[in-house]
């Protein structure tokens, strides 16, 4: 049996925030939008679910962006760091990360600026509007 990843599921603070930042940053685009429906509750072990959920694409993948209005959620954390257990960060690959850099920048605050590591790939690391980390990888 083989298992084919199917999306990547961001709890967001802000559905609007961050679908600008997905789209406008990182080419995905608003495939569909929904409320989250009463099997939610089963689903997700959780009493009282009142979500809006937003599926983004781009050529390669595909994100589910959830706001919860309730239940509250008392886990939220400012940002993440990248040596957290658990899904660390989104990993994007781009060519000319220096372009990226250059222009994300200016609306967008780093962790760090493209740097090489040893398998002479160039990465930068940044995070998007709830602290999640995205890295950018150029591959040599």
């Amino acid at each position: 049996m083989t298992a084919i990843l199917d999306h990547i599921g961001l709890n967001v603070s802000d559905l609007e925030l961050s679908l600008n930042f997905y789209c406008t940053h990182f080419g995905f685009s608003e495939q569909k939008r929904f409320k989250a429906s009463d099997s939610q509750d089963g689903l997700l072990g959780l009493t009282g679910v009142n979500a809006q959920i937003a599926f983004l694409e781009n050529d390669v993948v595909r994100l589910e962006l959830k706001e919860y209005s309730s239940p509250p959620n008392t886990n939220v954390h400012s940002s993440s760091s990248i040596h957290d257990t658990g899904l660390i960060h989104l990993c994007f690959q781009v060519e000319d990360i220096d372009d990226w850099y250059s222009k994300l920048s200016d609306d967008i605050e780093f962790i760090s600026p493209p740097l090489y590591v040893d398998s002479g790939s160039k990465i930068a690391n940044l995070h998007d509007p709830d602290g999640n980390i995205i890295e950018l990888i150029e591959r040599p």
